[in-house]
C-alpha cells in the first residue's frame, strides 16, 4: 500500500534565508515556475482518473514504450488543446522524483504544497511507486546519452556565412528541451581563428579519454 493512501502529515519544505521553498523532488531546489503554473492551471483541473492515466502513459514513455498523442489529447482535452505542457510537467515531476530518490510520502506532500489536490497527489504517488525503480534505471542507462553530439557538418555558404567564419551544423541526440529529451539540430557560426583552438582542445580531450581507456584495459 502506498504511503500516499491514508492520513497525510504535512511537513513544509526547507526554507532558505531568502524565504524561497526547497523541494526534495526538485533536488532540494526551487520548483520551476512553469511546473508550478502547470500544476495549478492544468493538472489540478483534470479528473483524478485522467491524471493517473496521463501519468501512467508518461511513465511508460520515459521507460521507452510507445506514446499515443491522440490518447493524451483525449485525456487533457477538458483543460488544454494538445496536452504537451501537461506531459512535460508530469515528465519533469516523475523523472526528478525518481532521480533524487524522493519517497512517495515526501513527493505527495510536496506536490500538495504546490497546489495539487490530495486525491490527485495520491494518484501521482501510485504511479511513482509503480515506476520509480524502472525510471531510475532508465536514467542511469541514458546518463551518458543525454545531450550527446551525434555529428558535425561544415555547411559554410558563400554569401550567407559571415566573413572569416565557418558555419557548422551540429546534431545533438536527446538534448533536454523543456525537460524532455529531443533530437535537435543547431547551426552555429565560428570564427576561423577559433576553429584551430577548438580542434586542439578536442584532440586533447580525445587523448585524455584514450589514456583512461588504456589504463582500464591494462
Amino acid at each position: 500500500m502506498s504511503n500516499c493512501a491514508g492520513k497525510w502529515h504535512i511537513q513544509w519544505p526547507y526554507i532558505r534565508d531568502s524565504g524561497e521553498a526547497k523541494f526534495r523532488f526538485c533536488g532540494d531546489g526551487d520548483c520551476p515556475d512553469w511546473v508550478l503554473a502547470e500544476i495549478i492551471s492544468t493538472l489540478s483541473n483534470l479528473s483524478v482518473d485522467n491524471l493517473e492515466q496521463l501519468a501512467q502513459r508518461v511513465a511508460k514513455r520515459i521507460n521507452g514504450e510507445q506514446f499515443e498523442e491522440a490518447a493524451i489529447r483525449s485525456l487533457t482535452s477538458s483543460v488544454t488543446d494538445d496536452g504537451k505542457t501537461a506531459v512535460a510537467c508530469v515528465h519533469y515531476m516523475l523523472t526528478n522524483a525518481a532521480r533524487y530518490s524522493c519517497t512517495e510520502t515526501i513527493f505527495g506532500e510536496e506536490i500538495q504544497q504546490l497546489g495539487l489536490p490530495k486525491e490527485h497527489a495520491a494518484a501521482m504517488c501510485r504511479v511513482l511507486q509503480s515506476h520509480a525503480t524502472a525510471i531510475r534505471q532508465k536514467l542511469i542507462d541514458k546518463a551518458f546519452r543525454i545531450n550527446e553530439l551525434q555529428s558535425v557538418r561544415n555547411v559554410t555558404s558563400l554569401g550567407e556565412t559571415p566573413s572569416n567564419c565557418a558555419t557548422l551544423e551540429l546534431k545533438i541526440s536527446q538534448e533536454l528541451v523543456d525537460g524532455l529529451p529531443k533530437d535537435t539540430t543547431h547551426i552555429v557560426n565560428i570564427e576561423c581563428a577559433q576553429m584551430g583552438a577548438l580542434l586542439d582542445e578536442m584532440k586533447l580531450a580525445r587523448d585524455i579519454m584514450l589514456k583512461y581507456e588504456n589504463k582500464e584495459s591494462a
